[in-house]
């Protein structure tokens, strides 16, 4: 599981996998229960990997925090769940990620975060988080040159015409009807 396959539903508790898409929205299950529904336009998703937690210089990417958390966890520390107080729940966030904005991040925003990790300890591949976005990112080598379409490349793409239909004027569209048959 990838964190771009995970979102959160307002309105719905926990956090769920994307099964599929329809034509008003996504297939979800929710990670856990395994309940399937599927959201409408009314609903507000989120996808986890486009969160940032606010810092001090910037944000740091929720992949970041989360393998901050595992790495932190992995050494023997303890990771409040989302349940703790509000000075737990500050001193976690301040073990893993000592410049967050103080101002910003709220204890609700916390207690998202470190419920989201405990639901997804188990289930999400850490080793892979943040791949597909260096992969994105690299850029090449200064000496490595881009590459340049020529002329003849240019000339063998064929352009895309916009054509439609002549516009009314004064913006109002002439009504046509058909005559009826009156009376008989």
């Amino acid at each position: 599981m990838e964190l771009k396959d995970i979102v959160s539903v307002a309105g719905e508790p926990g956090l769920h996998h994307v099964k599929g898409r329809n034509k008003n929205g996504l297939i979800v299950e929710t990670i856990g229960t395994g309940r399937k529904f599927s959201t409408t336009p009314r609903h507000r998703v989120s996808v986890l990997s486009d969160i940032a937690i606010f810092t001090e210089e910037g944000e740091a990417k929720l992949w970041q925090v989360l393998k901050s958390l595992k790495a932190h966890e992995d050494a023997g520390n303890a990771i409040p769940d989302g349940k703790a107080d509000a000075d737990a729940l500050r001193a976690g966030l301040e073990a893993v990620l000592p410049d967050y904005s103080r101002e910003k991040v709220y204890p609700g925003d916390m207690k998202k975060l470190f419920g989201w990790y405990q639901m997804l300890k188990s289930s999400l591949d850490f080793d892979k988080l943040g791949a597909e976005e260096t992969e994105e990112t690299d850029e090449p080598e200064s000496g490595a040159e881009k590459p340049t379409r020529n002329a003849a490349q240019d000339k063998a793409a064929p352009k895309k015409v916009k054509t439609s239909a002549p516009k009314p004027v004064g913006g109002v569209k002439a009504k046509t009807t058909t005559p009826r048959k009156m009376g008989s």
